[in-house]
């Protein structure tokens, strides 16, 4: 449920994507089902006003999952799939980081239960295991986020069954042209390390990516 707590898990701080884009997405293309099951998924989905990006998210039955909940809107949103019929089955939650208030998430762990605060700005962290076949909805339980829109769908295939290599966010192109955020920086200008960072993560998308992410947070400072 979407308080506005701050909560980091286990000494781990909030950082920025530049970070999180280090983890990549793991293709499971050639890869034995026993072996792809033992694999983490490292999934990232983008937050803004009243929406997902993507909105369809591919699990497997069985493989752990990392779910990196990146907002990058004005307003506060979550993404929560509890309490409904068509809610997603899963184990083995651990709540890296989020926003909630840290004593909901002892419970929301114990009892398996997906419901991640981001404030603007910030990557919640996530992991889990599906442990069911089949289509559930996930949404953003902040305010009327639901009632305007705000759902997506997580779509999870059966063991042995293996998502898409990739799945990343679609790129959105900063308003003073892609690649160039509005203050005139772009990812060229980072240092190598965050340029390999974004490139590995997101190939082709990443100059976007990168702009996306640092206009984010400069939205979040006011500026």
């Amino acid at each position: 449920m979407f308080k506005h707590d701050s909560y980091k898990r286990r000494g781990v701080g909030w950082v920025p994507f530049a970070s999180a884009a280090a983890l990549l997405v793991m293709s499971m293309q050639g890869v034995s089902p026993s072996l792809a099951q033992q694999q983490t998924q490292v999934l990232t989905v983008v937050l803004t006003e009243l929406q997902f990006n993507p909105k369809t998210i591919t699990l497997t039955v069985g493989q752990p999952v990392q779910l990196n909940i990146q907002n990058s809107g004005k307003a506060d949103h979550n993404l929560s799939s509890r309490d409904e019929p068509d809610s997603i089955p899963i184990s083995n939650v651990t709540y890296q980081k989020a926003d909630n208030d840290p004593r909901q998430l002892g419970s929301y762990e114990a009892d398996n239960i997906l419901d991640t605060d981001a404030n603007s700005g910030h990557t919640s962290v996530v992991t889990f295991t599906p442990t069911k076949a089949g289509t559930f909805r996930f949404i953003s339980n902040a305010g009327d986020d639901e009632m305007n829109g705000m759902v997506g769908t997580f779509v999870v295939l059966g063991p042995g069954r293996q998502p898409p290599a990739a799945q990343a966010p679609a790129a959105v192109a900063s308003s003073t042209g892609a690649g160039v955020a509005r203050d005139g920086q772009s990812l060229s200008g980072q240092s190598a390390t965050t340029q390999a960072m974004f490139k590995t993560a997101l190939g082709d998308s990443a100059a976007q990516g990168w702009v996306q992410e640092h206009e984010a947070e400069l939205t979040r400072l006011g500026r």
